[in-house]
């Protein structure tokens, strides 16, 4: 029971705070967190589920439970099957799909619910949103996702333009999930020995050459969350065990009003726009709910609006004054949706960064954006038009790859998310730059950005890695948004993984489309518009041997030399949405 009050004698939104059982079907029972406001009641219900212990949701949520319950709404907080106060097995993903439909009816039955649920949650607690709604959750009556991975498993989640996510997986299994699974291991000498592998996973990480191709020092000895984390990066990228929980395939199962929030460096920015993209078209076709989409100049874990020595300025938080309060903005949302009420935000609220400030807009791109095409040309120039025929070339190393430096990435100790200096990487022989003129005017780009590369190898395989930065008077430049596309997998879809995997001719002209997925972004006057193209990404990407191995083989990597070449017959350049002027 709650004693009534908060610190400074603040009456306590929350009349009774509940630990109780949801049953599953199978007899499973999950723990569950009940917080109830004040009054007689019912209210409508507010549900997130995760696997990371969901009492922390009552001190240091992105959303303010307190005032989802201030506001009459009835709050159930969830750990997952297996996961801290559940019982069960934990399986990622698979058994969220039975598991959250059970939970949303279970918690609609309640005497304290109208019968009326909403959820809301992000990263794997966006997840379980979707995976309810392919369960059949006739009580869901809204979502509110943020930074998924929902749509696919294929774009940022597990791989990125065919490319395994292995510092994410990495970081997630290891430092997430592996502690909690360790501590319910019985008999005390498994809990033990799963211990010491769990250690001697942490020495690998930071042991010389750790993140070269394959890393199988760190398969090896890893605990067995890592161990399964690391077995579904060897999968095919068609593979079922990619799909389950995704909704790739299942877009018509999502009926009910969707608020869709994102981060400029969230490492699932790419899924979470497409996915936008996706409910948008389908609402326009069906006359569906439209989505609402916010994005912030966040990473995955840091909703402050400062990242990697960069500050975006007062209004850049999440909760900041005269910016967007996220736990506001779900209120509206939920109440628009559940009571009845009128919501009069725009279907897309973002923040531009370099002019630093929020935009409201009636879609993502806005009306009115237009395509730019900046060209490599000769001398490391980045120009309008293409020039004379040239090449550059770079040697790609395995045994020695480009560390990563910010970015939209999930990673873990010095490898920090968002837009860091790239002074350090930028410096390496295998690491090529073309940049424009200093700008004479500002260059506001909103929307997706690509790199079309045409590039000749001397391997069999290739990853292109592709940087754009702001470069600033001083000559420093900090990234914006980056991709990277393996060339083995160019035939395939980056978001299903339906297509042939392919070896590169050695010697042979190839086409590379890198998505660098998008951004909000002014280049002020005096700044350069900067491309960087390299082959790896460390630890953020697998590091490539440049070697065609389709099954994960583990085939012996090789160092090659690329060839990049431009002009106009092979067009090699950068494609943005520039917006004049900048929307206000």
């Amino acid at each position: 029971m709650s004693d009534g009050t908060r610190g400074g004698g603040r009456p306590d939104p929350v009349a009774e705070r509940r630990e109780v059982s949801c049953p599953m079907r199978d007899g499973t029972r999950l723990r569950t967190v009940l917080l109830v406001p004040h009054g007689p009641g019912p209210w409508p219900a507010l549900l997130t589920r995760h696997p990371y212990d969901v009492s922390g949701e009552e001190r240091d949520g992105a959303v303010d439970v307190g005032r989802l319950v201030s506001a009459g709404y009835l709050v159930a907080l969830q750990d997952v099957r297996g996961r801290y106060g559940s019982e069960g097995v934990f399986d990622p993903g698979a058994q969220e799909v039975a598991d959250g439909a059970d939970a949303v009816a279970w918690l609609a039955a309640r005497p304290e619910c109208t019968g009326d649920v909403g959820m809301w949650g992000a990263s794997y607690a966006s997840d379980t949103q979707f995976a309810a709604l392919l369960g059949g959750a006739p009580a869901l009556r809204a979502i509110a996702p943020a930074m998924t991975p929902a749509l696919s498993a294929l774009d940022g989640f597990r791989f990125r333009g065919g490319v395994p996510e292995f510092g994410s997986t990495l970081a997630w299994t290891h430092y997430a999930i592996a502690p909690d699974l360790i501590e319910r291991i019985e008999p005390a000498a498994a809990r033990e020995a799963e211990r010491r592998r769990w250690e001697a996973t942490d020495r690998a990480l930071t042991r010389p050459g750790a993140f070269r191709p394959g890393a199988p020092g760190i398969h090896r000895d890893a605990e067995a969350i890592v161990r399964w984390g690391l077995d579904r990066l060897r999968e095919p990228l068609d593979a079922a065990r990619h799909r389950e929980g995704k909704i790739v395939d299942r877009i018509d199962a999502v009926g009910v009003p969707v608020l869709l929030t994102g981060g400029w460096f969230d490492v699932f920015l790419g899924p979470t726009l497409e996915l936008h993209r996706r409910l948008l078209r389908r609402a326009r076709e069906s006359g569906g709910p439209v989505p609402r989409l916010v994005v912030g100049p966040w990473t995955h874990l840091d909703l402050s609006g400062r990242a990697a020595g960069a500050d975006f300025g007062p209004a850049a938080g999440a909760g900041a004054p005269g910016g967007t309060d996220l736990t506001e903005e779900h209120l509206r949302w939920f109440d628009a949706a559940m009571r009845g009420g009128r919501s009069e935000d725009p279907p897309v609220r973002v923040f531009l960064m370099g002019s630093d400030r929020w935009v409201d807009l009636t879609e993502f791109p806005p009306p009115g954006a237009r395509t730019v095409e900046l060209y490599l040309n000769p001398a490391g120039v980045l120009a309008p038009l293409p020039g004379p025929a040239g090449e550059r070339r770079m040697t790609s190393d395995p045994a020695c790859p480009v560390p990563t430096r910010g970015g939209a990435v999930l990673l873990f100790g010095p490898f920090e998310a968002g837009p860091a200096e790239q002074a350090e990487a930028g410096a390496r022989q295998d690491v090529l730059s073309w940049r424009t003129a200093p700008l004479t005017a500002p260059l506001t780009v909103m929307g997706p950005v690509r790199a079309v590369v045409h590039l000749a190898t001397t391997g069999t395989d290739a990853d292109v890695v592709v940087r754009l930065c702001d470069e600033r008077p001083d000559g420093s430049g900090r990234v914006v948004t980056d991709g990277v596309r393996r060339g083995s997998a160019r035939s395939v879809d980056p978001v299903t993984g339906r297509g042939r995997r392919r070896p590169l001719e050695p010697g042979r002209d190839h086409e590379f489309a890198v998505d660098l997925w998008s951004t909000a972004h002014t280049f002020l006057p005096g700044h350069r518009v900067r491309v960087d193209i390299t082959s790896s990404s460390s630890p953020r990407w697998d590091v490539g041997g440049n070697v065609f191995d389709p099954d994960g083989a583990g085939a012996e990597p090789v160092t090659a030399e690329y060839t990049v070449r431009y002009g106009a017959d092979r067009p090699s350049r950068l494609v943005l949405q520039g917006v004049v002027p900048a929307p206000r």
